[in-house]
């Protein structure tokens, strides 16, 4: 990286894109506000005490993920060894089942890492299809991103799987101009990493696809006849990159084929038609959402305009039609026609949409550039500079506001203060129902049951000294998308008995009453057994989370 003006803008961009992925990056530990933060880190966990590249569990398939969080893991307990936390790997293992921030906080932070690397990549794969200007606001945008930031906090494969595929999409710039053999190989090894991370991304062998397109464009020289000669050749390089890709693909994770049932089963268990909060509708009504919801949030208003603008100009440029283009609206397309909507699925598409909109701005700049010294005279360079300035800040401070109070909501989080009130006002001996994965609450002197569908309420605290796996989990939610309260076995309700519940679930549940008859009833009816002593809500901008609701109930 040259540090002229450009580099130290970059330089800018990575250092701000971090601080901003690290600040309140330990928000709700020990407790985890995201479920399936400990589904990853039991992979990672199981691996390790069973010596094994099997991490059990392939739904993403995440595999790279739990390989990572396996090695930070391993880091985690060397440095707490060496300072003399723990005196073993068996006092280790206690540990971090009481207290999941040892293992928890390091994960994220991998994650964050990934998360800049991101937009390290996006200002390269900005610069290969434009100039350095384009790559430094491309990256300064997704350093600014609320939904990039938010979700480079959280244990997911999505940050990954992107960080991946911009590797992949690197490379096939360089196959389009040079069509090298190593370039094939690269992209292929992100690739075959990319789905490894996160099945979708295989959609980023397009870009390859786009670069063997230029590339026989190119080589047919307009004619068709030429063209239709060096398609052959074509072919058997595409043949080649597939086989490699696979090749990488169960080199790195062989118990995709090892383990082919459980494999089959966990993409069974993913292939959901609804899910509390996500469910989708058509085509058109989940483009609506996505871009509305987590594009419009991520690119905020004035990037979504300057993205927007860009699309002609992605259009008149053979090579950034072909490979990012492509890729873009591939992922679009597949999310769309999904049954579920996410918010973090739209994460592929920020750098892309990052790097179309810093054309867009580029362009209008270099415009004003031209135009200001004719409308103003002497004074029009500098006029134009100060405009300049004066958008960027417009773009860009809007989306880190937004960040910042990303941060805040989730630092303060509903969960944590119904935490707090439970602790001041929950006698001792008490029994208490809790829905999610309060490990803050442990240490108190409660009996906690947790709800795991066919199963019933467990004892949550004998079940983690026990070091519970995600195998039993796994048996106990069954077919669930979420397992609380109200996807209880009926039959096994009254093992939920208890002096006072906290409860994560129920509104999310009222907001889609006739989706969710039976959950309703469930709840209705332990509500009817007590009374709400305390209820926390989400405010914008001060605090996160779900609406929770503490119930005393008679026994």
């Amino acid at each position: 990286m040259r540090l002229d003006r450009w580099g130290v803008m970059l330089l800018l961009a990575l250092v701000t894109g971090l601080s901003l992925r690290l600040h309140g990056i330990d928000f709700g530990l020990p407790a985890l506000n995201d479920p399936d933060e400990l589904m990853f880190e039991l992979g990672a966990v199981r691996m390790l005490r069973s010596f094994t590249l099997n991490p059990g569990w392939f739904g993403h398939p995440a595999t790279t993920t739990m390989y990572g969080l396996a090695l930070v893991d391993v880091l985690a307990f060397a440095s707490g060894y060496a300072m003399g936390v723990f005196r073993s790997i068996r006092e280790f293992g206690e540990v971090i089942y009481c207290d999941p921030s040892w293992v928890i906080l390091p994960g994220r932070m991998m994650i964050a890492l990934f998360g800049v690397g991101c937009i390290w990549l996006t200002a390269r794969l900005g610069r290969q299809l434009f100039d350095r200007p384009v790559g430094v606001m491309a990256a300064a945008l997704l350093a600014l991103s609320p939904v990039a930031v938010t979700w480079s906090q959280v244990i997911r494969s999505d940050i990954m799987a992107s960080f991946f595929m911009l590797l992949c999409m690197s490379a096939s710039v360089r196959i389009a101009r040079e069509d090298q053999w190593r370039d094939h190989v690269w992209a292929a090894l992100w690739l075959g990493l990319a789905v490894a991370t996160k099945w979708p991304f295989a959609l980023t062998g397009l870009a390859v696809a786009g670069a063997h397109g230029l590339v026989l464009a190119q080589r047919g020289g307009g004619s068709l006849r030429q063209m239709a000669s060096e398609m052959p050749r074509t072919g058997v390089r595409l043949t080649l990159f597939c086989a490699m890709m696979l090749g990488f693909l169960i080199l790195v994770s062989p118990y995709l084929v090892l383990a082919h049932e459980t494999v089959w089963r966990n993409l069974q268990g993913e292939a959901q038609v609804r899910h509390l909060g996500a469910t989708g509708g058509t085509g058109w009504n989940n483009a609506a959402w996505y871009l509305r919801g987590p594009i419009f949030a991520g690119m905020g208003p004035a990037g979504m305009v300057l993205a927007t603008t860009g699309l002609p100009i992605i259009a008149r440029r053979r090579e950034a039609l072909a490979i990012l283009g492509t890729v873009a609206a591939a992922f679009f397309v597949l999310f769309c026609f999904q049954r579920l909507t996410w918010e973090r699925w739209a994460l592929p598409l920020l750098p892309l949409l990052s790097i179309v909109a810093a054309a867009a701005l580029v362009a209008i700049c270099r415009k004003a550039q031209v135009l200001a010294p004719r409308l103003a005279g002497p004074k029009g360079p500098a006029l134009a500079l100060a405009a300049t300035a004066l958008i960027v800040t417009a773009i860009l401070l809007p989306l880190l506001l937004t960040a910042l109070a990303g941060a805040r909501e989730r630092t303060h989080d509903t969960r944590q203060r119904a935490a707090r009130w439970a602790i001041d006002h929950v006698p001792a001996e008490s029994t208490v129902l809790i829905e999610h994965f309060a490990f803050d609450l442990y240490p108190q002197p409660w009996r906690i049951l947790f709800p795991l569908g066919d199963v019933g309420c467990v004892d949550a605290k004998a079940m983690l000294h026990g070091k519970v796996g995600y195998g039993t989990i796994e048996a106990g939610r069954g077919a669930r998308a979420n397992v609380d309260y109200g996807t209880v076995d009926k039959a096994h309700r009254e093992t939920c008995r208890a002096d006072y519940a906290i409860l994560t679930q129920y509104d999310r549940y009222r907001a889609e009453r006739d989706a969710y008859p039976h959950e309703i009833v469930a709840y209705e009816e332990l509500l009817q057994r007590g009374t709400i002593v305390a209820s926390f809500a989400p405010q914008p901008g001060i605090s996160g989370g779900p609406t929770v609701r503490i119930v005393r109930l008679l026994r």
